[in-house]
């Protein structure tokens, strides 16, 4: 498998960017109530896993004979970090998270934040809504397309990042910027394509616009 999709519980997507990330993957991982945003089972599905609290699809799933891992309700893992896990073991190059993000701050910042365990996994892990993209990375030299959005922002997630920028708005040669700083948000490409160069730190890389 190259292109893992994790599907989680969180915002539903729409149907034109679910059915979008659907076409990308080869295989299709639902952690919990992530499975209720499909309309459909796509053969591409090889796990839904969860301890099913946010979900009434158990006997459903039975029945379908959809495969399925059942968590215990009281576990060290939230059902993301877990089908994150899962996937993994699959050996993907890229894996994109739909759904990461939603009502839940304590769901979307700890998902956030767990990316960084996963760092030094070969696979590139991007969680994905209708506005923004997000991936976090660790010290290298990063091509940048516009891919539709507006902005791409760098915020530090360790204590402090030093980074280069060719082809934005605002271009910097080896800046400093702070985790406690705002500096590093809403920059712009020129064209279609930039580079950015991390030369120290870990960092978000987020593409965003507005509604």
């Amino acid at each position: 498998m190259k292109r893992g999709l994790i599907v989680t519980g969180g915002r539903r997507p729409s149907k034109e960017l679910l059915e979008s990330e659907i076409r990308w993957a080869d295989g299709i991982i639902c952690a919990d109530g992530g499975y209720d945003t499909l309309a459909h089972v796509p053969e591409k599905l090889k796990l839904v896993i969860g301890d099913f609290d946010s979900s009434h699809r158990l006997a459903e799933l039975k029945e379908k004979q959809v495969p399925i891992e059942v968590l215990p309700p009281m576990k060290d893992e939230t059902d993301t970090e877990m089908a994150m896990t899962r996937m993994l073991e699959y050996g993907p190059d890229e894996i994109h998270i739909l759904g990461g993000t939603g009502s839940r701050w304590d769901h979307s910042v700890a998902t956030i934040f767990s990316m960084e365990a996963y760092l030094d996994e070969k696979a590139k892990i991007t969680m994905i809504d209708e506005n923004n993209r997000l991936r976090m990375v660790g010290p290298g030299t990063y091509a940048i397309e516009k891919l539709g959005f507006h902005y791409v922002s760098f915020v530090p997630v360790t204590d402090a990042i030093t980074i280069s920028t060719d082809g934005f708005k605002y271009e910097v040669d080896h800046l400093k910027l702070y985790r406690k700083k705002t500096r590093g948000v809403s920059n712009e490409l020129l064209k279609d394509g930039g580079t950015v160069t991390l030369h120290e730190g870990k960092m978000l890389i987020i593409h965003s616009k507005d509604e």
